[in-house]
């Protein structure tokens, strides 16, 4: 991973990224003013096409990045926590799918909890007609992805779409 602090236009923007080799984001700061926006619940603000290069970008350390990430993340550490605390590993679980991120099926459980299922895997398995936000997987959670605040779901299907 590469990690870019990129100066937006207007005074006090900054971006900050971790980008694979491609340019895809897989983590985001964004700094615009007083305003502070985070590619993770609750702002879910990522780069949806490659990052490029601008003059007065800079590459920065993955220490500088994950600094001001782990700062940044800093108010939704106790939601992660509570999540962690209650949907222990092995468990069923279903959400709704909210989007795809390069990590894979972001998929909501609760008011506070998200989790991230493979996306391949799922593509592999499902009518494509129902990888869509909205949609209900049911899973059971693998693991924890602490760098994102996301439980990790295995073993998932598409059981339908959500109710209205």
């Amino acid at each position: 991973m590469r990690y870019i602090l990129a100066q937006g236009v207007e005074e006090g923007e900054r971006y900050y990224f971790e980008v694979d080799q491609d340019g895809t984001a897989y983590r985001q700061v964004t700094v615009l003013g007083d305003q502070v926006l985070v590619s993770i619940a609750p702002h879910f603000h990522l780069a949806e096409s490659a990052v490029e290069w601008y003059e007065g970008d800079e590459e920065i350390s993955a220490e500088s990045f994950n600094e001001v990430w782990t700062r940044t993340v800093e108010p939704y550490k106790d939601a992660w926590q509570r999540s962690k605390a209650h949907y222990a590993i092995g468990v069923k679980v279903q959400g709704i799918i909210r989007m795809f991120y390069p990590q894979g099926v972001i998929i909501q459980l609760d008011e506070e909890c998200y989790a991230v299922a493979n996306d391949a895997s799922l593509r592999k398995q499902t009518n494509p007609a129902h990888m869509y936000p909205g949609f209900v997987i049911e899973g059971t959670i693998g693991g924890c992805d602490e760098a994102n605040f996301w439980l990790v779901l295995d073993r998932c299907t598409v059981v339908g779409p959500a109710e209205s």
